[in-house]
């Protein structure tokens, strides 16, 4: 099963693991809009494939 979160959520994540983090929520849901990274959309609101930001991130 696949780790939706929403951007606030996601990006929690990532303070989480690193709380020294550059990224922002405005860059997660820039990569959205982009299609960098997986997504759906739920009404107004992303979804992010959690897994698949932590993998781009990664390089």
């Amino acid at each position: 099963m696949k780790r939706m979160r929403t951007i606030p959520e996601a990006f929690a994540e990532i303070k989480s693991l690193d709380e020294k983090s550059s990224l922002t929520q405005n860059a997660i849901r820039l990569l959205c809009k982009q299609g960098k990274i997986r997504f759906v959309m739920i009404g107004t609101k992303y979804l992010v494939d959690l897994d698949n930001l932590i993998e781009f991130l990664n390089g």
